[in-house]
């Protein structure tokens, strides 16, 4: 997991989607892929090995102004959010929102 009182894994979220709601967390994970300015925001999609991929609980989207390079190693942090759904076909069970990257 990341460093700190509030640091998780990928999986740890998912799992913890539903405790975590509201809370801010720090995950450390590979920026795997990179939506730009979508809804006014930039959606990025971290991966750290944790997390089921038959049960999508491996890739974890975050929302964020700034956006980091594709394939660098990240710190995340920013406020957990279970069951969100923005419509449109964009519905997660969990997403980390206004997301800042830390070195």
């Amino acid at each position: 997991p990341a460093p700190g009182d509030n640091g998780y894994t990928v999986g740890q979220i998912f799992a913890q989607a539903q405790q975590l709601d509201g809370k801010t967390v720090q995950v450390r994970g590979k920026v795997v892929k990179i939506n730009l300015n979508i809804m006014g925001k930039n959606w990025i999609h971290i991966q750290d090995g944790t997390g089921d991929p038959m049960k999508n609980s491996h890739d974890l989207v975050v929302t964020s102004a700034v956006a980091p390079e594709l394939n660098k190693i990240v710190l995340v942090e920013g406020k957990v959010a279970a069951d969100r759904d923005f419509g449109y076909g964009y519905s997660y069970d969990a997403i980390i929102e206004e997301a800042v990257f830390k070195e």
